[in-house]
């Protein structure tokens, strides 16, 4: 009885230590990002037919292709950039954040979430509460 009870309890740790409380790694955040299909919602009309990507290097370089913001303290999309920088993961205000400072341009960060065992890169337009965000998810083919 004693060992099927210890059993399980190892078993349940084990669970948690796999599903709860991880953070990411560098290795998790190198690829190409690109922007889903629901967050394209809020792109302006402007942008409707861009493809926004990111490639995250393991060398700390990144590639912003088309990636649509927020710039000058807008809440909405107002502005695309394209262009190369450096990239590191950051704690800030106590979250995971992906920060990207783009070279003799401008810095942002993405929030880094994990939801259900996959990464998801967040750009909230304003308060995160009202579930307004660009969303990148890691690409699956070439």
């Amino acid at each position: 009885m004693i060992w099927k009870t210890f059993f399980w309890l190892v078993c349940a740790v084990l669970a948690l230590g796999l599903v709860g409380c991880s953070e990411p790694k560098t290795t998790d955040m190198v690829g190409t990002w690109d922007l889903t299909a629901s967050s394209a919602r809020y792109l302006p009309p402007n942008m409707a037919g861009i493809s926004p990507r990111l490639v995250l290097s393991a060398d700390g370089h990144v590639t912003a292709t088309n990636l649509p913001g927020s710039f000058h303290g807008s809440l909405d999309v107002v502005e695309r950039f394209s262009g190369k920088g450096s990239w590191s993961i950051i704690t800030k205000d106590g979250r995971q954040q992906l920060q990207l400072n783009f070279d003799g341009a401008y810095g942002t960060q993405f929030d880094i979430a994990n939801d259900g065992g996959a990464w998801k890169l967040r750009d909230f337009l304003g308060d995160p509460d009202e579930h307004r965000k660009l969303e990148y998810v890691k690409a699956t083919g070439p």
